[in-house]
Parts: C-alpha cells; sequence; structure tokens
C-alpha cells in the first residue's frame, strides 16, 4: 500500500525556488496579449459561422461520399481530381475574411 505524505508544498519539490514579480508593465502587457488572442479566436468563430461555410462543410462530406463510390469503383482518377477542386476550393474558402 501507498502512502501518500503531504508536505504542504502543494506536490511540488520542497525546492527553494527563485522567482521575482513580474511589473505592473509585464502584467498589463501579458493581458493584452492575452485580449488580442480572444479576439482573434471571436473573428475565426464568426467567419467560420458564415452561410458560405456551412455550405462548404454540406459539400465536403458529399464530395467524400463521392470519392468513396469513386474508389469503390475503381476510379482512382476521378478521385484523385475530385480530391485535387476540393483541396483548392477549401483554401480559397478559408481565405475569406
Amino acid at each position: 500500500m501507498t502512502t501518500n505524505v503531504h508536505n504542504g508544498t502543494g506536490g511540488r519539490a520542497s525546492k527553494s525556488r527563485s522567482s521575482q514579480r513580474r511589473s505592473e508593465d509585464q502584467l498589463i502587457e501579458d493581458l493584452e496579449s492575452k485580449i488580442r488572442e480572444v479576439e482573434e479566436r471571436m473573428k475565426r468563430r464568426e467567419v467560420k459561422s458564415s452561410p458560405l461555410h456551412k455550405e462548404f462543410e454540406r459539400f465536403k462530406k458529399q464530395a467524400a461520399r463521392f470519392v468513396q463510390a469513386c474508389a469503390d469503383e475503381k476510379r482512382q482518377d476521378i478521385a484523385n481530381s475530385v480530391l485535387g477542386v476540393l483541396s483548392v476550393t477549401e483554401r480559397q474558402v478559408n481565405a475569406i475574411d
């Protein structure tokens, strides 16, 4: 049976760390950086919820079924062509602001 020993360090080693407090400027800079990240994430979500992106997701699913049907019928040439078109189209749709 294993016994856990609690030494009040919260699971950290008992070595003393030399840490420095961050200055107010550093804290502000870090918070501003986090705000920018959240704003960018919100913008990406907004773009992804556009009707164009939703329709493209439907198109991708249908295209994947068609590619599988082509592969089942031993028509890899058609499957490869569709995948190529799909790849280019996806890049173009994702480039829309």
